[in-house]
């Protein structure tokens, strides 16, 4: 996937690859970085996002027969979360959707699209549908902060208002983009979806228009310590495609009205008459924890880490699947790797807060 060539070349100060995909680590000032993305401007390329175009007139039945969320009431400009789901109930897939007059695009993980993408097509049959994997075509360019509405709207370009998934097209640069609300990073934010061979014009242009408000770039660590701060899963961290929904906590992205979907009678099953048997969960250390840790409680393993960061707010801080016993915030539990207790873990809710 394409980077924004100047920003690696000049201002890059860690570049690294994550799962495949090739990122800029830091930008030499990760507190800088923090405070942006928070409270002002923060400006990065999403290296791990992908974008899939569902057109064709059975679009939307089609989707409707598959996803979690009601595509059926969506409207050109109008989005929402949704769930990709087996049939068992687990999710595979954490999916953002945008409608337009002709197609419904879908913002997921790269990894979504190389693992379980093939499997769709087996579901189209005679459908008029078709799913376009448009990785080779657009390139996202996030805007995060507190200050990026006002920044973008400043700058004259066409935001839309209100709903979380809203979107609206636009130019920048002479190029045709797509402006796109997207809520999954804990705080206020745009992606900007860019043809690929034009990110660079774009990435000078957005900087250019939005400078009276000092955008800085930031780099996949802090968007990681952003993630996890905000309890939001990660696709082969908390997703591996053996989690229900309530215990991922996703369940603002099921509409528990609408009518079958994939995996329907497991999850409405858990909603209205069981429990889960784990539920996703946060963790505050006085050392950094490492992915894959197990949690102890009265020697018996009750969870393990999925995500582990070091926020410049917070300090070491995880997310982990517990079991609902010992998910209250204030337990606190034991933390063994390789059979080695390296002290304790707290259990609080998300999101953290301070």
């Amino acid at each position: 996937m394409t980077f924004p060539a100047a920003v690696v070349a000049n201002r890059a100060a860690e570049v690294a690859e994550v799962a495949g995909a090739t990122v800029a680590a830091h930008f030499g000032d990760p507190g800088r970085e923090y405070e942006a993305a928070r409270d002002g401007v923060g400006l990065a390329h999403r290296s791990r996002r992908a974008l899939v175009r569902v057109s064709g007139s059975d679009r939307c039945s089609f989707l409707q027969a598959l996803l979690t969320s009601n595509v059926a009431g969506l409207k050109g400009g109008e989005g929402q979360a949704s769930l990709f789901l087996d049939n068992k109930g687990h999710v595979r897939g954490v999916l953002d959707l945008w409608a337009e007059e002709d197609a419904v695009l879908v913002g997921c993980d790269v990894g979504f699209v190389e693992s379980v993408l093939p499997d769709l097509g087996k579901y189209v049959l005679a459908a008029d549908v078709s799913i376009e994997d448009r990785r080779d075509q657009e390139t996202v360019i996030a805007v995060y902060g507190a200050g990026s509405e006002d920044s973008l709207s400043s700058a004259g370009l066409p935001i839309s208002a209100g709903a979380p998934h809203a979107h609206s097209a636009g130019k920048i640069a002479g190029v045709k983009v797509r402006f796109a609300r997207t809520p999954d990073l804990g705080t206020l934010g745009f992606e900007v979806h860019v043809p690929t061979s034009s990110i660079d014009d774009v990435w000078a242009a957005l900087e250019e228009t939005m400078r009276d408000f000092v955008p800085v770039c930031v780099g996949w660590n802090i968007m990681e310590v952003l993630r996890v701060e905000a309890g939001i899963t990660s696709f082969g961290h908390e997703i591996s495609g053996e989690e229900f929904p309530q215990e991922a906590r996703l369940d603002k992205a099921i509409d528990y009205q609408k009518g079958c979907y994939l995996g329907q009678e497991t999850v409405a099953r858990i909603h209205y008459r069981g429990q889960v048997k784990r539920v996703l969960s946060g963790l505050r250390t006085e050392f950094p924890l490492t992915t894959g840790a197990k949690l102890i409680s009265s020697d018996n393993e009750v969870g393990r880490v999925t995500s582990s960061v070091v926020s410049p707010r917070l300090g070491p801080i995880a997310l982990a699947y517990v079991r609902r016993e010992e998910s209250e915030s204030g337990v606190v539990l034991d933390v063994r790797v390789d059979d080695e207790d390296l002290g304790t873990a707290r259990v609080v809710s998300l999101p953290f807060d301070d």
